[in-house]
């Protein structure tokens, strides 16, 4: 799991490169704490403290980022990962055919056909919001100013921030950023591969870890509490049963608790590390001081 956090670390500094140089001690601190609050914070509110992390200079000094840009990074993260997630079911759960059975399976297709096509939508709409920037922000002014003058000036102000700052960078940075994704979600199957011999889960293939682990990624888009506890384990359970009738009894419990309880415990425990270490602190995240970043930092060409 510290292989996988490290790939992920580096994947997210390809889509900060064009926003100024970022140091990897910057770049790993704000990854693993901000890791840590989308496990502890409740409704993925922690989505937000990676881009708010990253943002403000570090303590030593350093050239602080962009929000906007920040942001944007996560964003385009998430698309992609959303849509690499939903074609790997499909893919997966029609090579797999009638080997998926259970009661979860017409749950396992809908689920990845609705998160393939939610996330390509959100990608051919970021895709013309940047090729067609000055129309998006004047619709999106359009339709606020009715409401509040003050609403549209700030939401066009910001709308017109983030799109400027969605940027993929040079054609290599690219392959390698896919080539990265790839082998994030390679490494994370694989774990669960390795951890389910332990519990008498012995003949699950590639295919069906790739399956289950769609279950997994699908079941905790949800908001839900803190430390995703109960809904990590359940859809963990729900892509295990599709191929073991197993996968709902105390066997399946425990390797799901199990998985739960690794990724909780890394999560967790790296960025305590670096709190405790004062590589980054979480004083004034959400204040003022954060929201220095887009009036200071210009972004790099």
């Amino acid at each position: 799991m510290l292989v996988i956090h490290l790939v992920r670390t580096v994947r997210w500094g390809l889509l900060l490169k064009p926003l100024g140089e970022v140091s990897f001690k910057r770049l790993n601190s704000a990854s693993a704490v901000g890791w840590m609050l989308l496990m502890l914070l409740p409704l993925r509110l922690g989505e937000f403290a990676r881009p708010l992390l990253i943002a403000r200079p570090p303590a030593g000094g350093g050239q602080p980022l962009r929000r906007s840009g920040a942001l944007a990074s996560i964003v385009v993260e998430r698309i992609v990962d959303g849509i690499a997630i939903g074609l790997l079911g499909i893919l997966c759960l029609r090579m797999l055919g009638q080997s998926a059975s259970g009661r979860y399976v017409e749950f396992a297709k809908s689920a990845s056909v609705l998160v393939a096509l939610g996330f390509l939508t959100l990608c051919a709409a970021l895709v013309l919001a940047v090729f067609f920037h000055d129309r998006a922000v004047a619709l999106a002014e359009r339709l606020l100013h009715p409401l509040s003058p003050r609403l549209a000036a700030r939401a066009t102000g910001m709308l017109d921030a983030f799109i400027s700052a969605v940027h993929l960078g040079s054609g290599w940075r690219l392959v390698l950023f896919f080539a990265l994704t790839a082998l994030y979600w390679t490494l994370t199957a694989a774990g669960l591969g390795i951890l389910a011999p332990g519990f008498g889960f012995d003949s699950l293939t590639p295919l069906m870890l790739a399956v289950m682990l769609t279950i997994q990624v699908v079941g905790v888009m949800v908001p839900a509490g803190p430390g995703m506890v109960g809904t990590m384990q359940f859809f963990t359970q729900a892509g295990l049963s599709l191929f073991d009738a197993g996968g709902f009894s105390a066997r399946g419990a425990a390797f799901a608790n199990t998985v739960w309880l690794l990724q909780f415990v890394v999560q967790v425990g790296l960025g305590v590390i670096f709190l405790v270490a004062g590589h980054v602190s979480l004083k004034g995240l959400f204040g003022a001081t954060a929201a220095e970043g887009d009036a200071t930092a210009p972004a790099a060409s």
